[in-house]
């Protein structure tokens, strides 16, 4: 009670109040770090998909390559009628890149040509990764996470194709069941509830011992007394 009634010891009572508010960052932030990994698992799945056809077309370089390049076309044009997943096969034209595969659904307005950074790395290596931000119509703005890969890498520069997968945010089908966040918050907020109410109750014992600090209750006969 003498902390309670100390005004540089009382706000100690905030100490589980600022543990609460620690604890909800966390949680926000565990929950960040789910939808994050399942963006990278996704991406990795079309990344592996984008790998498995360079290694069908690298496997068998004596294959005439219009056969092969049906079958980059046909399997990129399945991943790009994925939910929100955006995936594009482009030919060596010249000096410029022309896109080889029909374009499906939500990232069909997409194209990763008009954006420099990815440009720039097509140019400077056979596969990477590459982040790109677009706003597509009547939508929200989001990160595309790519992936590309020129193939086959025996032919030479000119005689290549350029298959191209992405990914967003809003690709992930897999989402944290709503129970478990509500039930998170839900908890939260009982525990703020009690939290507030146990410190109320506790400041208020504190300044009612505060008051009858000394003699904190009449003796026998004064009680006595006053009843005579």
């Amino acid at each position: 009670m003498k902390i309670l009634s100390d005004p540089r010891r009382k706000y100690l009572l905030l100490i589980p109040l600022a543990f609460l508010i620690v604890n909800a960052a966390f949680f926000r932030y565990a929950n960040q770090r789910v939808e994050e990994a399942l963006l990278e698992e996704k991406l990795a799945a079309v990344s592996d998909a984008v790998d498995m056809l360079a290694a069908a077309a690298e496997a068998d370089p004596l294959r005439p390559w219009a056969d092969h390049e049906q079958n980059i076309r046909e399997a990129v044009e399945f991943l790009d009628r994925l939910y929100q997943v955006y995936a594009g096969a482009y030919k060596v034209e010249g000096d410029r890149l022309e896109l080889i595969t029909g374009r499906f659904y939500e990232t069909s307005i997409f194209e990763p040509l008009e954006h420099r950074a990815f440009l720039n790395a097509i140019s400077t290596g056979d596969q990477g990764n590459v982040v790109v931000g677009y706003t597509p119509e009547n939508q929200d703005y989001r990160e595309l996470h790519l992936y590309f890969r020129w193939l086959p890498l025996y032919a030479p520069a000119g005689d290549r194709c350029l298959a191209v997968a992405g990914v967003s945010r809003y690709s992930v089908v897999t989402r944290i069941p709503a129970l478990v966040s509500a039930g998170q918050w839900a908890s939260m907020a009982v525990t703020f509830v009690l939290q507030v109410w146990i410190v109320v109750l506790l400041a208020h014992l504190g300044s009612v011992w505060e008051r009858r600090r000394g003699d904190k209750w009449r003796c026998e006969r004064d009680r006595q007394g006053g009843s005579g």
